[in-house]
């Protein structure tokens, strides 16, 4: 039987890492994400933070992102996950990569290795609302509601304009019943 709560329990203290030092273009996108008011800015600053994650210095990271977002893209996942797995392996250092495994898992029913694959990616980058919004589906899932209260929170902090997280931490604010972690 699954039992999430150790691995939700490591992906939420990760979500609480140091921001990574030396990224001025992430830094000012996240400061202008939170100052937006309109859906458009809103959209299109998400739209670049997403364009960053996803680049590389090194071409084949980034070609091999290329093929991994196409696969997502096409809904054509069967080789996909070799393809992560490489990647997570000879670029560790990648949030991205990891969180795209992490999603391949989570499509995948594979909750156990896709909480994992979270916590590394926000040991990188504490930001990513994507892994965030996974561990706070994941959460809800097993019907840990407080844990996704707090992951869904921390996608508000970075990013208040989300309506879907608003009202689902609305409801997990009736809902959920306080622990501690």
């Amino acid at each position: 039987m699954f039992d999430p709560a150790s691995r939700i329990d490591l992906a939420l203290t990760a979500m609480n890492a140091e921001l990574p030092t030396a990224t001025p273009e992430l830094d000012a996108l996240f400061a202008k994400l939170r100052a937006a008011r309109e859906n458009a800015e809103r959209r299109a600053t998400t739209q670049r933070i997403w364009s960053v994650w996803c680049s590389h210095a090194d071409a084949a990271a980034a070609e091999a992102m290329r093929t991994v977002v196409g696969a997502f893209d096409s809904g054509e996942l069967d080789h996909v996950g070799d393809t992560l797995d490489r990647m997570v392996d000879r670029w560790p250092d990648w949030a991205e990569a990891w969180n795209k495994r992490a999603t391949l898992r989570f499509v995948e029913d594979r909750h156990t290795e896709s909480l994992d694959d979270i916590a590394r990616t926000l040991e990188r980058e504490p930001r990513h609302f994507g892994a965030l919004s996974g561990l706070g589906q994941i959460c809800l899932g097993h019907g840990d509601l407080t844990s996704a209260l707090l992951a869904f929170e921390r996608v508000l902090s970075i990013d208040p304009g989300v309506r879907e997280v608003r009202h689902a931490v609305a409801m997990l604010r009736e809902r959920a019943q306080p622990t501690i972690h």
